[in-house]
């Protein structure tokens, strides 16, 4: 079963993702900080990371360069923001996103991205060098 960790300080956007990706047979944890964000990457390992842009602790995109310079480089990020940041989403896709989501999103849409994105997951693997 595919892991993915949710990085979001909106609690309901939390929870409806968590909801969501759960009864769609996903292993789902959520951190509301950059911090605890990537605490949870450390610990869990995910095959994909939803991670918003802005969090209340520091800057999506710098918690995007951490999770590709990790250990466990290989998992699938997928970043969302809400605004209207077309030079966020160039630079997310430097830095290694495989997709931005814009806020507000379809549930539908969601779920096609993490499929295809712990697909991709899986077929890179997880190393440890």
């Amino acid at each position: 079963m595919p892991t993915v960790l949710v990085i979001d300080d909106e609690h309901m956007i939390c929870w409806s993702i968590e909801q969501t990706l759960r009864s769609a047979g996903y292993d789902v944890a959520v951190a509301e900080t950059a911090t605890a964000g990537l605490a949870l990457f450390r610990d869990l390992r995910p095959d994909v990371v939803l991670l918003d842009v802005r969090l209340p602790d520091g800057n999506g995109l710098t918690v995007l360069d951490q999770i590709r310079h990790a250990c466990d480089h290989h998992a699938a990020v997928i970043v969302m923001s809400a605004w209207d940041e077309g030079a966020t989403a160039a630079e997310a896709f430097q830095l290694g996103a495989c997709a931005f989501l814009r806020k507000p999103f379809d549930f539908d849409t969601l779920q096609t991205l993490v499929q295809r994105a712990a697909a991709a997951s899986n077929r890179v693997g997880h190393s440890c060098s």
